[in-house]
């Protein structure tokens, strides 16, 4: 699959998850940065991006996400990546990115089930 899809989804009134399917690379990344941009703007709470449907992430997308991380850290807000398995998993893992950023298996973690 070629291209990104997202789509915002208001979890609980402490997390909105950010839903990527597709790639994150350097044609997509910008969609995904306009993403964590809006939702950043439009509450207060924290974000997660789940990745959960996401088949590659390049590096573009890794600093989305650790810019991302940074701005919410510092501003006292919650960050998360939601990500099981995979080549997306794979680049966390070797990048060191999910031992900075919390990082679970499902968004559900975040919120309990549903």
């Amino acid at each position: 699959m070629r291209g990104l899809k997202i789509h915002n989804r208001e979890l609980s009134d402490e997390w909105v998850s950010i839903e990527v399917e597709g790639e994150v690379d350097l044609a997509t990344v910008k969609d995904l940065e306009q993403a964590i941009e809006s939702a950043h703007d439009g509450q207060e709470g924290g974000v997660v991006v789940d990745l959960t449907g996401s088949s590659f992430m390049d590096s573009t997308g890794l600093k989305a996400l650790v810019m991302a991380h940074r701005r919410f850290s510092a501003e006292g807000r919650a960050f998360a990546i939601a990500v099981s398995g995979g080549p997306v998993s794979r680049l966390l893992d070797l990048s060191g990115v999910n031992t900075t950023i919390k990082t679970v298996a499902s968004v559900d973690e975040l919120t309990g089930p549903a």
